[in-house]
């Protein structure tokens, strides 16, 4: 298919207008020593998507992906009433989904979205399983608070009516992916950049430490020889954007460094994995080694490429890593600080190996009551906003006020068995299936598409879907709307080609 790009101008507008919304946050942030102005500048920008969505909901929508992509948990900007704040997120959806319900009132669009609606039953299975959840919820008298903070995120599977009403043309394509290639590369600078403050404790350190963690985009702890992890959630679009491109760089299969393209791909890997590496996560270095242990098989099964072709990936891959490591050493020491430098760079990915660390502790200290309570309703969860108590070893957590660590949460690193302690193997089950359809389209149509372009995008797309899947086992995604996200992307693009005659080389 001629129209997948990765760079254009929709990419340099959208990397121009994440800038802007990044300087607008933390401007926002530093103000408010003076005066908030957050909710001004939140019922602003929901009114502006309003209008925009009103005008061409396409827009409405990529505004939507763009903050889905950068936010992390949806707090660059929020509507704070009384004790309650309201995300940038949540507003965005509900001016995006209103302007979608007019357009489909105004054109009478009703009927073609319930043959959609038809046409994706996993989703309608899905959909009725999370209703089950919430009545089961309310039968069971679960705290109202939390049941609206568990589920609000499986809401979020709703994008799919507007999605698929709008994004159905080519064109479509290659702006969704040159939105996604803007946002992973600012996601990637955003977290060098982080790393670099940090690491030179500049006088912005406290401030960016606050805006970092009020608007929810970040964690940043302080790992023994004086690095800082860098982590935020939205870094899992890092890891998933990394298949993708390598997957469409190597299975596209000529790559000829001369093509502008092909320079600003390798570019955007190279970032990709020093991010992936900065963001000192576990879950992630998994996810990465068996990711890539599922290209190689499909090198040699499905493309039955040879081991020369597969030796040379693993040079440039190593040639890579070394470089994204010494990117990170390099923003580590220049200039040159006053804190350990260089002398203590090569045990950092060490380090992190071996923590143990309480997050390891207390992820593990919920297994044995999230069994217990999982038993008691195993084949239809207990609903949305069950709660579980366990010991956790978190500084936090662990205080004099609570000496002995008892902490009780509704939500849990485990993801697979979060799901089924909220709807059950039978939504479990159903969401599984959803992922394998897509999966098994994914594959249908690389069987049918000769283009070797769009087969190697198919292949990069599903080695993202599959890092996720890893991911989610040891940190919840598919129940977050940045897995639910990608979900929904990936089924837009099936209708985009679903709309198109297969295209041969």
């Amino acid at each position: 298919m001629e129209n997948i790009r990765f760079f254009g101008k929709t990419f340099r507008t959208t990397l121009l207008f994440i800038l802007l919304a990044e300087l607008l946050s933390f401007f926002i942030y530093w103000f408010k020593i003076i005066t908030d102005l957050n909710s001004v500048f939140f019922i602003i920008t929901v009114l502006l998507i309003f209008i925009i969505s009103l005008l061409d909901l396409k827009y409405g929508i990529y505004a939507a992906l763009v903050e889905l992509f950068i936010g992390s948990k949806g707090y660059l900007l929020a509507l704070t009433i009384g004790n309650f704040s309201i995300s940038i997120r949540i507003g965005i959806f509900c001016v995006v989904m209103l302007a979608w319900l007019i357009l489909t009132l105004r054109k009478g669009l009703s009927k073609n979205i319930v043959q959609t609606i038809r046409e994706h039953k996993e989703l309608f299975w899905l959909a009725l399983i999370c209703i089950w959840g919430l009545v089961f919820a309310l039968i069971r008298q679960n705290t109202a608070s939390d049941i609206f903070l568990d589920f609000n995120a499986w809401i979020y599977f709703l994008y799919f009516l507007p999605f698929i009403t709008v994004l159905t043309k080519n064109k479509h394509l290659s702006e969704i992916l040159q939105i996604f290639t803007a946002a992973i590369t600012a996601i990637a600078i955003k977290s060098c950049f982080f790393l670099f403050v940090f690491s030179h404790k500049l006088g912005v350190m406290h401030d960016f430490y606050k805006w970092g963690r009020d608007t929810g985009w970040g964690e940043f702890t302080l790992i023994k020889g004086g690095f800082y992890r860098i982590f935020s959630q939205g870094q899992i679009f890092v890891l998933i954007g990394f298949f993708i491109v390598i997957g469409y760089l190597f299975f596209k299969r000529k790559f000829d460094y001369r093509t502008p393209t092909n320079q600003y791909l390798a570019i955007t890997l190279f970032l990709l994995l020093t991010t992936t590496i900065l963001s000192l996560s576990r879950s992630f270095w998994l996810s990465l080694i068996l990711s890539f242990i599922l290209l190689l098989i499909l090198a040699l099964w499905k493309y039955k490429l040879g081991w020369k072709a597969i030796a040379l990936m693993f040079m440039r891959l190593g040639f890579l890593t070394l470089l994204s490591y010494a990117l990170i050493v390099a923003i580590m020491n220049f200039p040159i600080s006053r804190g350990q430098g260089v002398s203590n760079s090569g045990s950092m990915i060490t380090q992190r190996l071996m923590l143990t660390g309480d997050a390891i502790s207390s992820r593990w200290s919920q297994l044995p009551e999230l069994s217990k309570a999982i038993i008691a309703h195993p084949i239809v969860g207990s609903g949305w906003g069950a709660t579980v108590t366990y010991q956790s070893q978190d500084p936090r957590i662990l205080t004099l006020e609570n000496p002995q660590g008892w902490y009780t949460t509704y939500a849990f690193e485990w993801g697979y068995i979060d799901i089924v302690l909220k709807i059950g193997l039978i939504g479990l089950a159903i969401y599984l299936i959803l992922i394998w359809s897509i999966f098994r389209k994914y594959w249908e149509l690389w069987k049918k598409n000769t283009d070797r372009y769009s087969r190697a995008l198919f292949v990069g797309l599903n080695l993202g879907l599959f890092s996720l899947l890893i991911v989610h086992g040891f940190s919840p995604y598919l129940n977050h709307p940045l897995g639910i996200g990608y979900i929904l992307i990936l089924l837009v693009i099936l209708n985009i080609y679903s709309n198109v005659e297969p295209t041969k080389a």
